[in-house]
């Protein structure tokens, strides 16, 4: 199949799950004259950024299966009406969907040429979809990985203990550090699988979970094994990520931050960032998009060994970042290196680069991990990250900060320069 994106710059974002930090690729894609659409349902903060030229509505849900569900109908029909240039998911659960629907025979071959221009080499998708593939690639490789093993429940007390405890429990496609837990011995070890689902007991949390894989299998995402999940090696070291631009296998540009702070903790993402030139991590993104045809964006978590024993990748994330616009603050821009890859006329916006050394509270990430952040006090030294020039965004931001801590109202709307507090937090 030809993989060359077509004349124009029309670029179709779907979201699944609402975070709201994604806006940022939308205001990045709108800044350089790219016309923007957002799939979502209502309500999502993707729909009330200005940068949104154009939204196709999906079903409200409580969860994804109604999502999920309407996503393939509606991209059918979004492909058929607005032609849009490019596909970009913009959380996991879209980018598992998406890589699905590529390589699924019922969909239309307009779109699965679309999907497969977007998102690069079917050959790479099982591992973009599965933490165990994602390992095993990267074993093959030859890139620094932490000692990894996909088990089943039995095989699980047997494995840690050659791997010598504490190790991680890391169930398949997760997101946002859920699914992932430390066990520091065999009680610990049974009592993270039990809670995970995948142990004997919790009849309920088993059927639950064979529906969803139901479900996700009906709309077209591609999953992995149920009773299968990964042990992986415990790393003592800082957490660390890599974001990259790429278009068939190629980094066209990347950026590396250090996690200062996560949350939620222990393994959530990173609220507070530092810039970090760090060339093993850049060697090694660049390595795992060529074995995966990677077009468009993806995201390398890292643990640095704290003994000085260089930068392991621990997963990948087959989209973008909230942090994706601060690679131009510090001379990486990256949606504008793969806008003009692809011929798009575009101007790079007026930028103010940051000292390298500069930390970064991300909004509204470290506000929603503590409105009370000494990163977010005068004098810290830190740049709050928030969108001024999307209202729409900070307000809806602002709503839904009041309801995760109404008794820090007047902390969050000094923080965002809001007069008054007494919004209404239902909406």
């Amino acid at each position: 199949m030809k993989t060359t994106a077509t004349a124009g710059r029309k670029i179709l974002f779907l979201t699944l799950g609402d975070w709201p930090d994604s806006t940022r690729l939308l205001a990045e894609f709108g800044r350089l004259g790219c016309a923007c659409a957002v799939m979502s349902p209502p309500g999502f903060t993707t729909a009330t950024t200005r940068f949104a030229a154009v939204h196709f509505r999906l079903p409200r849900h409580r969860g994804l299966a109604l999502g999920l569900l309407a996503a393939r109908f509606r991209l059918e029909q979004a492909n058929r009406e607005w032609r849009p240039d490019l596909i970009v998911p913009l959380d996991d659960a879209s980018a598992w969907l998406l890589r699905g629907l590529a390589t699924d025979r019922s969909v239309s071959v307009e779109l699965r040429y679309l999907l497969e221009v977007s998102l690069g080499s079917p050959s790479g998708y099982y591992a973009a979809c599965s933490r165990t593939h994602f390992l095993e690639l990267a074993t093959r490789i030859g890139v620094r990985v932490p000692t990894s093993r996909a088990v089943d429940r039995a095989e699980a007390l047997k494995a840690a203990a050659a791997m010598d405890f504490p190790v991680m429990v890391k169930s398949n496609q997760t997101t946002g550090g859920q699914g992932v837990t430390i066990a520091r011995d065999p009680a610990e070890l049974a009592a993270s699988i039990e809670a995970s689902g995948l142990g004997r007991g919790g009849l309920l949390r088993r059927s639950e979970g064979a529906a969803r894989r139901f479900v996700w299998r009906l709309a077209g995402v591609w999953t992995p094994p149920g009773r299968i999940f990964e042990l992986q090696q415990f790393i003592h070291g800082v957490p660390a990520m890599r974001i990259v631009a790429a278009w068939q296998g190629r980094v066209l540009a990347g950026v590396s931050f250090l996690k200062a702070c996560i949350g939620p903790k222990p393994f959530g993402p990173g609220t507070v960032v530092r810039f970090l030139d760090h060339p093993e991590m850049e060697a090694t993104a660049t390595r795992l998009v060529a074995a995966l045809g990677v077009s468009g964006f993806a995201h390398f978590d890292f643990v640095i060994a704290e003994d000085g024993g260089g930068a392991f990748v621990i997963e990948l994330n087959p989209r973008t970042t909230g942090a994706i616009h601060l690679g131009r603050l510090f001379g990486h821009d990256l949606c504008g290196a793969l806008a003009r890859h692809l011929g798009w006329p575009a101007e790079t916006p007026e930028t103010v680069e940051l000292p390298k050394e500069a930390a970064i509270a991300l909004f509204p990430n470290e506000i929603a991990r503590d409105p009370e952040s000494t990163w977010l006090r005068s004098g810290s030294g830190a740049l709050h990250d928030v969108p001024w020039d999307d209202p729409g965004v900070v307000e809806h931001c602002y709503r839904h900060l009041l309801q995760v801590h109404p008794r820090h109202a007047a902390k969050i709307a000094h923080l965002l320069c809001v007069k008054d507090h007494s919004v209404k937090t239902s909406a």
